[in-house]
């Protein structure tokens, strides 16, 4: 019995194993998307962090926020990239 799906081997078929995997590629999907939209409130939390620490962007800031906008930046960059993957294994399952 699969640890990940539940089915036992002799219960299914290659049609239905397939259709499992898509749905399995789609929930993943889902997951990728909200870790985005979490990535860009990140984001824009640096960007008031900046603006707080600035003044309103009359003084410089302290390095902080820049680290914090930057790594979100490079987060987002990954995870976009790990959204285009699984749509592309998707669509590859889909044409089987």
């Amino acid at each position: 019995m699969c640890p990940k799906c539940g089915f036992t081997a002799g219960e299914v078929n290659e049609e239905q194993l397939d259709v499992f995997r898509v749905r399995r590629l789609r929930d993943k999907r889902y997951h990728l998307n909200m870790i985005s939209y979490s990535v860009m409130t990140v984001f824009i939390g640096g960007f008031g962090w900046y603006w707080l620490d600035s003044g309103g962007f009359q003084r410089l800031s302290s390095p902080g926020p820049f680290i914090l906008m930057g790594l979100a930046a490079v987060a987002y960059l990954v995870v976009r990239a790990m959204i285009f993957r699984n749509r592309q294994q998707q669509r590859a399952l889909r044409k089987k």
